[in-house]
């Protein structure tokens, strides 16, 4: 491989970063939900090895499926940079649409519901295709090497500092999914609300941040993700999967955000009697006035932050 061939198209650095994040954050969970009981967290029944493993499938499906779709077609536009025979670019192109396939499954009605977090047969569907995306991206990284640097201007400093300073609010649940309360940490308990009991129907002894993993965090990983791999639009090869993929991110980080938003702002705020008023809830996709700020508050981002201007196709 030559030199020019390796520095052409999207460097996979971020890429790489990203699932090394995600593996993290999925070893976690599994020690987490191996060593304590069942009922230390919210709507499981498993503990032990199976506990854990059934936990991290449903991890996989969300929210690690969404960022895999973005990682799926990273990876195949690295790949297809090189010249390749008609027939392997098929072969390729069709693995990351059957692999995308897999990971949307998890959109399905009652593949994931909040009210049985248990494994379903229906999990392994997003799992398979997060392997894909997996198994495309050490591909990509063999043949074609991780690529260019991504230059990261002001704005993307700017971001990722936000976001990292948004990780103190994110203490609640990075605690949690390592099977800690917040509030055992000296300093910290009088600033976040974790272990106050707060029934609700069929937990009688919920705590206001239960142990384990939380969709506050996972939105704030989705959003990182987003940020982590916007430099990288620019360096894809200028055919239509540039910007689709440039939108795809720019709807993942305003998703990330609003998830996490809504329960930070639901353990923190709501639960502390301050106000009943919940924010829009925007996990599963519907007609409703959440998704509508969010699909908007997307088109703001992309124009702004993801779109890649035509004058520098090609």
């Amino acid at each position: 491989m030559s030199a020019a061939d390796a520095e052409s198209g999207p460097g996979l650095r971020g890429a790489v970063a990203v699932w090394l994040m995600w593996g993290v954050v999925a070893a976690m969970v599994f020690v987490t939900y191996f060593r304590l009981p069942a009922r230390d967290f919210y709507n499981v029944t498993g503990s032990g090895v199976t506990g854990g493993s059934a936990r991290v499938l449903i991890l996989v499906g969300w929210p690690i499926s969404l960022a895999a779709v973005a990682l799926i077609w990273l990876a195949t536009d690295r790949l297809l940079g090189r010249p390749i025979e008609r027939r392997h670019r098929r072969t390729l192109v069709g693995t990351a649409l059957a692999a995308t396939v897999f990971c949307a499954t998890i959109a399905w009605p009652g593949v994931i519901t909040q009210s049985d977090l248990d494994a379903k047969p229906s999990n392994a569907l997003a799992a398979v295709g997060v392997t894909v995306a997996v198994a495309l991206t050490v591909v990509a990284v063999r043949r074609r090497g991780l690529g260019p640097h991504a230059i990261r201007g002001r704005g993307d400093r700017l971001a990722l500092g936000l976001a990292a300073a948004l990780a103190l609010a994110a203490l609640p649940w990075i605690f949690a999914n390592a099977g800690i309360y917040v509030g055992d940490v000296p300093g910290l308990g009088s600033v976040f609300m974790s272990k106050k009991i707060l029934p609700e129907p069929g937990h009688p002894h919920l705590h206001a941040v239960h142990l384990g993993n939380h969709e506050g965090l996972d939105g704030w990983l989705l959003a990182f993700t987003a940020l982590v791999l916007r430099p990288t639009i620019g360096q894809m090869w200028p055919t239509r999967l540039r910007p689709v993929l440039g939108g795809y991110l720019a709807l993942m980080f305003c998703y990330g955000v609003m998830v996490a938003a809504n329960d930070g702002w639901n353990e923190q705020i709501v639960k502390r009697g301050w106000t009943s008023h919940g924010l829009p809830n925007v996990i599963t996709p519907g007609l409703s006035f959440g998704w509508a700020v969010l699909l908007v508050a997307s088109a703001v981002v992309y124009r702004i932050g993801y779109r890649v201007p035509s004058a520098d196709w090609g």
